[in-house]
């Protein structure tokens, strides 16, 4: 991993990720690819190139179905609010956990009874159960949101390259 200018770059198998302040995903770099500038990340955060788009004309297109951007610690902190309805799998996780953690604790000071044991151990298959349903809708609520934010960021990719466009023929003519 390498740090420059406030920008981490990781390599991960035959794929650099692109780590930009202030983004809330990380831009995977498809093999081959040049590195993209951070304005250039920041202005197309989000944005999934179509299929067999390429960056300039002499490398090779992305695979198809490249993930181009992967969520990183920001997205966490900025899309909880869209987590909001699952929350309540967490919650029974960890009320689990902590019965579990009780229950395990006072088989110290009690003894081992066979009650206790069947409460410790329902608590933490519970506990897991509750966690692994939470982080299953966590993993596909991410994908959709990807999506649903991919379409955004197309259109605003879209509405600035026409201004920039428009001020490129003002200027020129």
């Amino acid at each position: 991993m390498s740090r420059f200018l406030g920008r981490t770059t990781t390599l991960i198998g035959r794929s650099k990720r692109i780590r930009v302040p202030g983004v809330p995903a990380d831009f995977r770099v498809p093999p081959g690819w040049p590195s993209p500038t951070d304005k250039w990340i920041r202005d197309n955060a989000l944005w999934q190139p179509p299929e067999g788009w390429t960056p300039v004309p002499s490398v090779t297109a992305a695979p198809s179905e490249w993930r181009y951007w992967v969520p990183n610690k920001l997205w966490a902190q900025t899309t909880g609010a869209y987590y909001a309805s699952i929350a309540v799998w967490a919650r029974l996780s960890n009320w689990c956990a902590a019965l579990w953690l009780v229950a395990f604790v006072g088989a110290a000071f009690l003894g081992v009874s066979p009650m206790l044991r069947i409460i410790a151990w329902s608590a933490a298959a519970a506990s897991i159960a509750f966690l692994v349903v939470h982080e299953s809708l966590k993993a596909r609520m991410s994908k959709k949101l990807l999506v649903q934010f991919a379409v955004v960021a197309q259109r605003g990719r879209q509405q600035r390259l026409t201004r920039e466009y428009q001020h490129y023929v003002t200027v020129t003519t």
